[in-house]
């Protein structure tokens, strides 16, 4: 499906569907794995932007490390890795990350362009965060290194989306 020019990401819209396999083998799809749930999405379009990304995910696990409220997906985009290569790079990203986060750990291997437009991608050595509420609707956007005062505001973003009552 393309993606009209003029749709891009901004709070208050639903989130594209994302189709992934986790690094426990399980596919998945989202929004539909996170309905009811607060949730993070951590994207990235290569390894320097998946180590920053990591910066991220790994103080938000360990302050919802098992939330019924509140969950995250860190999501890899590999298209753009030659598919001979993709097997090797998967692989390596599954040793590099903890079993616990395995589960919540996409790899995706398709739609990269049209979610490159549709982050609006000013470097592929960024992450992308999305927060979701329970309706998979956009509720805030950032791009780029961990910064504890904006890690901080996003604490105060989840804690008022997940005593919100889902509609």
């Amino acid at each position: 499906m393309a993606i009209a020019s003029a749709q891009a990401l901004r709070p208050g819209t639903t989130i594209l569907q994302i189709k992934g396999t986790t690094l426990e083998e399980q596919a998945v799809v989202l929004p539909d794995a996170v309905r009811g749930k607060v949730t993070l999405l951590i994207i990235t379009f290569s390894k320097a932007a998946g180590e920053l990304g990591r910066g991220w995910n790994d103080p938000f696990l360990k302050d919802y490390p098992q939330d019924d409220k509140v969950t995250s997906y860190a999501i890899a985009m590999l298209e753009d890795v030659p598919s001979l290569l993709r097997g090797m790079v998967r692989g390596s990203i599954k040793r590099g990350v903890p079993l616990s986060m395995r589960r919540r750990f996409l790899t995706v291997k398709e739609d990269e362009n049209r979610w490159k437009q549709y982050v609006g991608l000013k470097s592929d050595k960024d992450p992308y965060l999305i927060l979701l509420d329970g309706n998979s609707q956009v509720q805030w956007i950032h791009h780029g290194a961990f910064d504890p005062t904006v890690y901080g505001g996003l604490k105060v973003r989840i804690a008022e989306l997940s005593s919100a009552k889902i509609k």
